[in-house]
């Protein structure tokens, strides 16, 4: 995990408008944490080196999704950490392609309203449910684009791992 101050507010700080609130930008291989109005750290992991290390097994084994949760977990944890007010965001934003691919296939549509907002219990259900199904059965699930089948579960252990961390009832999505 690595943090930078922030002195000003950039394109990240605009897309939540909050005080203290944080927009996760899920990328390949990091995470982006920024907090309006305050600093930004990075975790070294994202959907693809999840994909591609602990989550490769298909479909994945209950141990790796254990610590592909953990890993995300314990970078958090450590953001927490070094800034214990994160704990009291007033809202989270997720953005990137990752975080559409997973509202996408939590609405079964592509077509997400402007104001959606991901449910935890709902972020459960699918990973319940995409968790045990191999390469060849994800493909079917409608909302979801053929360029995450490999890459959903990696962005379900970060959101979720998040949100359980913030103990969160819900995460709005950026569309």
């Amino acid at each position: 995990m690595t943090q930078q101050d922030s002195p000003h507010s950039g394109p990240s700080n605009e897309l939540n408008p909050d005080p203290g609130g944080l927009t996760i930008d899920i990328a390949d291989d990091s995470v982006a944490i920024t907090m309006t109005g305050g600093s930004t750290w990075s975790i070294p992991l994202g959907p693809i080196t999840l994909a591609v290390g602990e989550l490769s097994n298909d479909p994945p084994k209950p141990a790796d999704l254990t610590n592909a949760l953990g890993f995300v977990h314990d970078y958090f944890d450590d953001i927490v950490g070094a800034s214990p007010s994160v704990l009291a965001t007033p809202s989270v934003v997720a953005v990137g392609r990752h975080a559409l691919a997973l509202a996408s296939v939590e609405v079964g549509s592509t077509n997400l309203p402007d104001d959606y907002q991901l449910q935890r219990v709902d972020a459960d259900e699918v990973f319940r449910t995409l968790v045990v199904e191999p390469r060849s059965e994800r493909l079917h699930n409608p909302g979801l684009d053929t360029a995450h089948v490999d890459t959903i579960i990696g962005t379900l252990c970060i959101v979720l791992a998040i949100m359980r961390r913030l103990d969160l009832d819900q995460m709005a999505v950026l569309t």
